[in-house]
């Protein structure tokens, strides 16, 4: 059988419209920047300040419409398939096949496998894109503290950048990224446990475990609110999907 996902069609507007959104919060600090030096030119000032509001306008809707609207509905989407797949019982008309690789019945352990699956995915998603995330952070602080030491620079530029580092999602998104990634880490470790000490065995006990780590799993996902990269999911996913199959071979799952 093909492997079918009908809810990766909910991620991929997310994808395009965060992408437009990065866009405009750039354009808005290059105009920004330019509102600066453009100070003893009053009517190509007065121009870009109004692009400037435009710009920023436009962001702010964006930029909250793919937190507040798309990513939840996407996220909400994924929950739906996780719980049909794991419980047998079709809560919507769309259809997910060989998205989760495990073979146990539909019951509250192959909820358990399945997130169990998810937790690696994300750890290895996220370990890769904070990479990238921890040089722009360290580019973006090492810029702002040699503007701070070049003599003469004027302090209304500088405050320019510490707006654009300091209160824009910069530097924030990459903190979430690290604890997406830290929480996912710690999480597969947890499910790793239980797997390991209970098997597949279905009791009062095991079930609350697995629960409160798959809420957990959840409650981290969806309050971090990071999109993670289909690139990187697609480049690293045979390697994932090998080590997970070894996971469950070293578990006898």
């Amino acid at each position: 059988m093909d492997r079918i996902d009908t809810v990766g069609n909910y991620f991929q507007p997310v994808t395009k419209v965060n992408k437009w959104s990065g866009y405009f919060f750039w354009f808005s600090v290059l105009c920004s920047c330019l509102i600066f030096f453009t100070e003893k030119n009053p009517l190509l000032n007065t121009g870009i300040n109004i692009v400037f509001i435009i710009i920023n306008v436009t962001y702010f809707i964006i930029s909250n419409w793919v937190s507040l609207s798309l990513l939840r509905e996407a996220q909400n989407k994924r929950r739906v398939h996780l719980l049909s797949d794991s419980l047998g019982v079709k809560l919507d008309d769309e259809q997910t096949q060989l998205f989760y690789n495990n073979t146990q019945k539909e019951s509250l352990i192959r909820l358990g496998m399945n997130v169990f699956e998810n937790t690696l995915h994300t750890w290895r998603v996220t370990e890769e894109m904070v990479k990238t995330e921890r040089i722009k952070v360290i580019f973006y602080i090492l810029l702002f503290i040699l503007l701070m030491l070049i003599n003469g620079i004027n302090i209304n530029f500088i405050s320019i950048i510490a707006q654009t580092v300091f209160t824009t999602g910069l530097i924030v998104n990459g903190i979430k990224l690290e604890i997406l990634r830290s929480s996912c880490k710690q999480l597969f470790n947890e499910f790793r446990k239980v797997f390991l000490n209970n098997g597949t065995k279905n009791n009062k006990k095991v079930s609350a475990i697995l629960l409160q780590l798959v809420f957990q799993y959840e409650t981290t996902v969806a309050s971090m609110g990071i999109l993670t990269s289909t690139k990187v999911f697609d480049r690293i996913n045979p390697k994932v999907s090998l080590e997970w199959e070894k996971v469950k071979e070293n578990l006898s799952l």
